[in-house]
């Protein structure tokens, strides 16, 4: 009977609701008087005063109202009215705006009324619930909303970080915020983006909210920076975090759409099968193995691909163990060639200072000692124009004395001295100095006698070179006070010694070196084919020989007019885009460096790097002749 009497009410109760619901249109007109209502205040209470940092209900652009702070005001000279900026609540900040005072709607206070009636209505409907409602999972509705707050608050949460984020982004390059300044209208952005946006325009707007820009001006926003900063930062930490491991997720045992167990294994679509699904028509003219011979299988095929990767990472961890070492060789070098650059230059430098020191040093001693030279007559001639003067002026008195006995009383003693003061004049008094600096000296070919007097000092220089006739092979014809060679088809008759070449057309200098750094240069002119280069004092000279480092040999040539190799082990092509007329040789002995130049522009060809043990010495090969081509002979310079 209680349970009977409890169905009624609460049909009762429901129909009472649904009564209470059937009326919207009374509800749309208490909603409209109310509006109507509020609509009155607004315009009995439109003259307000906007405060800065106060709330107030906003008009935006879409026609919608939302709750916006007032950040800072201006006066709109132009449009001659007072704007504010406002940011929206819960919005991104880039939705911010300067707007009018007529665009802001003050929030009302509530009504004691109205609080009081929220109060009466929430006792009521307190009293008419004293039991809680269950969902239909049997869940209690209070709890359930408490889960929905929670969810919706990290939701929000997850909402405000992504919004966040927005805020450390400039909307130009759509990164995150590098020198970050803040323009007039109050929007943020990277220095650099704004000043390429603003490049060549006469007139300047924000290119976020379009807002006209009086003054091409912005300031450093320094809080914006550190809070990038700090993201950045934050971002990075999370980044090398150890990412947490995923349960892992057992697989399904039974086919999800036979509900069979899977025993087979697919081989056409790589899928595990249960029996229907082979008899399928899906499957038709498929091929199936039993799961524990599809493991055997693909584990065998599986470790065949896994043993070749093992050796490929073998490989590339060996190949970037070289790369680093490499790397640290090529730090080394570059700070070792800087030094050897800076040390020779420095030499070149005071050498040259020296030398204008000297030749400053030279002018200023002659010119001081022809300027007194000069000063010193000029004192003389003012002398003697002195003396001059004052004989005219006696004599000019005498002349005009009218008494006789006066006017001949010395007379001739003081003719005589006017003679002979005018003699001493004319014979050496008034002599020009004439002398001058030497414009050979000072004006000349200065560079051209610095640069004869350098080339006694520049270290290694360009070091003469005789041929060794002892180590010539019988064809060869050396000339020239032993600086040429050329190859003849007819054999000399010479006695054979340890020394000299039997097989290989070639001959070495008379000069080795053991130690320090030496350069030479050979004439190859036009030749087709030749040799050039260092051999080792122990090298072998009979029969036949392969050029190379490890024969005692560092070498170049050239064949067939436009071939040119480096003689190592194997040969090494060279590339070169000028034919040399001359090669340069360059040894560093204890650095264990052999290189070669184009001598024309000193064009870097080759380098051979070793360790020399024992004394090396030049040697060349004018190779045969081809056709009556290549007769020319090879040459050392000697200056």
């Amino acid at each position: 009977m209680a349970a009977a009497a409890e169905t009624v009410e609460s049909k009762k109760m429901d129909a009472e609701e649904e009564e209470t619901n059937d009326n919207p249109e009374e509800e749309m007109e208490e909603e409209g008087e109310e509006n109507g209502e509020e609509d009155e205040e607004l315009e009995e209470d439109e003259e307000f005063t906007v405060e800065i940092g106060a709330t107030y209900s906003c008009k935006r652009t879409d026609g919608s109202f939302h709750e916006a702070e007032v950040v800072k005001t201006r006066m709109n000279k132009q449009a001659g009215r007072e704007e504010f900026f406002v940011h929206y609540a819960g919005l991104n900040r880039r939705q911010n705006e300067w707007v009018d005072k007529t665009r802001l709607v003050p929030q009302k206070p509530e009504k004691e009324e109205d609080v009081a009636n929220g109060e009466d209505q929430e006792s009521d409907k307190n009293k008419k619930e004293p039991e809680k409602p269950k969902s239909e999972d049997g869940e209690p509705e209070a709890k359930r909303a408490k889960v929905e707050v929670t969810e919706a608050q990290s939701n929000k949460s997850v909402m405000a970080s992504g919004d966040f984020a927005e805020e450390l982004t400039c909307p130009l390059c759509k990164q995150l915020f590098k020198d970050p300044v803040m323009v007039e209208c109050g929007h943020n952005f990277c220095r650099s983006c704004i000043d390429k946006a603003w490049t060549g325009q006469d007139s300047f707007t924000c290119p976020d909210c379009k807002e006209v820009i009086t003054e091409k001006r912005h300031t450093t926003n320094r809080a914006l920076a550190n809070l990038v900063k700090k993201t950045a930062d934050a971002s990075t930490v999370q980044s090398v975090a150890k990412p947490v491991e995923k349960e892992k997720v057992r697989p399904l045992e039974k086919c999800p759409e036979h509900d069979e167990r899977l025993k087979l294994y697919c081989k056409d679509d790589g899928t595990l099968s249960c029996v229907i699904c082979r008899d399928s028509l899906k499957h038709a003219s498929h091929t199936f193995l039993p799961i524990l011979d599809a493991v055997g299988l693909y584990r065998a095929e599986l470790s065949a691909i896994v043993s070749p990767l093992e050796e490929a990472l073998k490989v590339t961890e060996q190949m970037n163990s070289q790369q680093n070492e490499k790397i640290e060789q090529h730090k080394t070098n570059v700070k070792e060639f800087r030094q050897h650059a800076v040390t020779d230059f420095e030499k070149l430098h005071s050498f040259l200072k020296e030398q204008e020191s000297k030749l400053l040093e030279r002018l200023e001693e002659q010119s001081e000692n022809l300027l007194k030279e000069m000063e010193t007559n000029i004192a003389k001639m003012q002398e003697n124009r002195d003396n001059i003067k004052q004989h005219i002026t006696v004599a000019n008195e005498r002349v005009n004395d009218t008494d006789s006995i006066s006017f001949l009383t010395d007379i001739k003693e003081f003719m005589d001295k006017c003679q002979a003061q005018q003699k001493e004049v004319m014979s050496s008094g008034n002599t020009l100095v004439e002398n001058e600096l030497c414009r050979g000296t000072f004006k000349g070919p200065i560079q051209y006698s610095v640069w004869r007097e350098l080339k006694s000092v520049i270290v290694p220089n360009l070091t003469p070179i005789m041929l060794d006739p002892v180590t010539a092979h019988p064809n060869l014809i050396l000339s020239d006070g032993l600086t040429s060679v050329k190859y003849s088809d007819n054999k000399l008759p010479l006695p054979d010694n340890p020394k000299r070449f039997t097989q290989c057309i070639l001959v070495l200098g008379s000069q080795g070196f053991d130690s320090g750094r030496h350069y030479w240069e050979v004439d190859v002119g036009d030749k087709t084919a030749w040799d050039v280069g260092v051999a080792s004092e122990s090298s072998n000279r009979k029969g036949k020989i392969k050029l190379n480092p490890k024969n005692g040999y560092w070498a170049i040539w050239l064949r067939n007019g436009n071939s040119y190799k480096a003689l190592e082990s194997p040969s090494k092509t060279l590339t070169i885009t000028s034919k040399p007329k001359k090669i340069g040789v360059y040894v560093d002995y204890e650095g264990g460096q052999i290189s070669f130049y184009n001598a024309d522009d000193m064009t870097a060809v080759y380098t051979f790097n070793a360790t020399f043990t024992e004394k090396i010495y030049p040697y060349l090969s004018p190779f045969l002749h081809e056709a009556g081509r290549n007769a020319e002979p090879l040459r050392f310079i000697h200056n």
